[in-house]
């Protein structure tokens, strides 16, 4: 499978999570502590170890060998952006922490968070798709999009191995299964 498509199906999952997490945060009176801390492994895990390392350490270099600037533009952005979302995710943490000694009202501090990530998650995916990828297709000769898709197979079997990907894909499957009509 070509590195940008390994990309996109990644993208796939991280959005099908997104909606799930969207459906559980539509009643916080009957929040599903428990879903939301592997809503927040499958983010910190699949989302950002597994996939923004790809782009991060990968993707977005070849890019900037290839004339494209980190400190503006678009991989400027797309960077940003990541942070963003790992800052919302650690007020998600400190959210769960304080839900959990106690305060129920941290409920709304929780979903305010994962609300902001879901929406940041959506408009950034859908930049790289429309965007980024394909400019990246653009602009890398043939022989590094194949590199990559070699250094994409060689991240994922040392940074994870595939029982790793499986759970991860299977808890997507599993929290679809409760929280949308498939």
């Amino acid at each position: 499978m070509k590195a940008i498509n390994m990309l996109v199906v990644e993208h796939d999952h991280i959005l099908k999570m997104i909606a799930v997490t969207r459906q559980l945060l539509a009643n916080k009176a009957t929040l599903n502590i428990d879903h939301v801390e592997k809503i927040v492994d499958f983010i910190k895990n699949f989302a950002d170890k597994y996939h923004h390392l790809k782009e991060e350490d990968v993707l977005f270099m070849e890019m900037e060998k290839h004339g494209m600037q980190r400190e503006s533009g678009p991989i400027a952005v797309m960077l940003h952006e990541h942070n963003l979302g790992r800052g919302y995710i650690k007020q998600v943490e400190e959210g769960i922490a304080q839900w959990k000694s106690g305060n129920h009202k941290a409920v709304n501090h929780i979903a305010d968070n994962l609300l902001n990530y879901c929406n940041l998650l959506t408009n950034h995916i859908d930049k790289e798709n429309r965007i980024l990828y394909p400019m990246a297709e653009k602009i890398l000769p043939k022989i590094v999009l194949e590199s990559m898709s070699v250094d994409f197979e060689t991240t994922n079997k040392t940074t994870v191995d595939n029982e790793y990907t499986d759970k991860y894909l299977k808890m997507v499957e599993q929290l679809s299964s409760l929280y949308l009509n498939n």
